[in-house]
This record gives C-alpha cells, structure tokens and sequence, in this order.
C-alpha cells in the first residue's frame, strides 16, 4: 500500500522536469516572439540604427519615418483600407450564410441533411486552384474585374464556418429549439435569439477564422486586379519587398502594418478560441 507521504513525494515535481518545461518554453518563446521583436524594433529604428545592427534600440532614437514611407508607398495606406472592406465584406457573409446554412443541417428534420453535409464537408478536400479559373471566368463576365468587390465575391460563402458551427449547433439541447418553436418563435428568431447566443464561442472563432483567411489572401487579389488602389495589403507587401528602392526599415514597417490586425485579433479573440475549441473537444 502506498502511503500518504509516498504519494506527496510523487506529486511533488522534480527540479529536472521543471528545469526541461521551463526551457521548452522559453525556446518557444524565441522562436514565436523573435521575428516579431524583430519586425517592430527594425521598423521603428533609424537607418543608421539599421545599419549598425542594433537589436536594443535606444527608445529616445525610435521614428515612425518607415512607417509613414510604408503607407505612402505603391500605395500602401489606400490597400490597407481595401483590405479591412474585404475582410469585412468576407467575414460577415461568411459568419451569416454559415449559421443559417448550420442551423438548416441540424434543427429542421427533412431528408437528405446528411448527404448534403458529406458534400459539403467533401468540398474542404478541393484545392483552391481549381475553382480560380472559374471564378475568373464568373467575375469577369459581370464585368467585375479590378474592383474591390471581384475581391471578396467568389468568398462570401465558405465550408469551415459551416462545419463548425453545425458541430456547436449539434451540442445543444434539441429541446431548446422545441420550445422555441411551441413559444411561436420562428427560425429566424430562434437562431438569432436563441441558438447564436449558445454557440458563442464558436461564432467567434468562426468570424476570426474567416477574417484571418481574407485578410491573408494573396493569390486571388493578385490575380484578379490590376490597379493598386484595388489591391490588398498582402500584394502591395510583395511589392514593396521586391521594390529596389525600398530599404530595410520601410519593408519592416511595411510589413508590421500587415502583421498588426491579425495579432490583434487573435490577442482579442484568444479566450473565444480557447473556449471554442475546447467545447468542441469535449
């Protein structure tokens, strides 16, 4: 029999295993904490600061010269904002069409709900370089191309939210529903009062994910516009990286102001991903 003390003594955790979490995560750190460091400190500094290498900058020396360079270059400033319009335009439909679409999976009983979400689910094993050509092909023929709006069209809808708020939905109670509907709600009602403010969390980390997917795209901003003002900050980043004339300060600054909203949004976001995960987990 194990006594009380031996089973301290295992508990108890031991200098070396401490030692070993400790150091795992301070290389973590390192690694995920480095290049932003490195991001931010290079644009905020002084090409002589730049030049001599500086890892430690003198805060009395920081400057937002790269950082206004980066905005009034090729023109940064005018695709940040045509960013955040795609991102938003991206996110809501695709949050909007999500929950209806999930809410139409898993709480009205009709038949053929299952097929159709095997076809759906079957849809995220589709590379997204199959369906540009046609995409192209839909946006031009509206006579769309080179506009904000060929942008953001061929995504307002996507399969992941839907997944993974018909996952959420199919956790509840299906008796809520069942009152809501004896109460004379009707489906609209149901899900905007009823069954969003359940699902929370994963309405959250369903807007975040489709936020992050629009304001990382590249490929089809680029392909699809050719003016710069209609572009997104992600083709002008590659600009300005490959421009001659750009110094090192200015392409870190260039890419901080990339790099910002989507830090920010998962800092705001971190608690509704954690709980949105871990409620699907469990």
């Amino acid at each position: 029999m194990t006594g009380p003390s031996t089973s301290r003594a295992l508990l108890r955790p031991r200098p070396l295993d401490s030692a070993l979490r400790w150091t795992g995560l301070a290389v973590l750190v390192v690694v995920v904490a480095g290049p932003v460091y490195l991001t931010v400190a290079t644009a905020l500094l002084t090409p002589a600061d730049i030049a001599a290498g500086r890892l430690l900058p003198d805060p009395r020396h920081l400057t937002l010269a790269n950082v206004r360079e980066a905005l009034a270059s090729i023109p940064l400033g005018r695709q940040y904002l045509t960013s955040v319009a795609v991102t938003a335009i991206q996110a809501t439909c695709q949050v909007v069409l999500g929950a209806m679409a999930a809410y139409a999976l898993v709480f009205p009983a009709w038949k053929g709900r299952r097929l159709v979400f095997a076809l759906l689910i079957g849809t995220l094993a589709i590379p997204g370089e199959t369906t540009v050509l046609p995409n192209y092909e839909l946006v031009s023929g509206l006579g769309l191309r080179d506009t904000v709006i060929a942008v953001a069209l061929p995504f307002l809808a996507a399969a992941y939210p839907v997944f993974l708020l018909r996952q959420a939905f199919s956790d509840l109670p299906r008796e809520v529903w069942e009152a809501a509907s004896l109460d004379g709600a009707g489906h609209l009602r149901t899900l905007v009062s009823v069954i969003l403010p359940m699902a929370r969390p994963q309405l959250v980390t369903a807007a975040l994910w489709s936020a992050l997917a629009a304001w990382n795209g590249y490929f089809w901003p680029l392909l699809i516009t050719d003016s710069p003002q209609n572009r997104t900050v992600q083709v002008g980043l590659a600009q300005l990286v490959a421009s001659e004339s750009s110094t090192p300060g200015v392409v870190y600054a260039g890419t901080l102001l990339v790099l910002a909203p989507t830090l920010l949004l998962v800092l705001l976001g971190q608690r509704f991903l954690v709980n949105g995960l871990a409620a699907r987990s469990s």
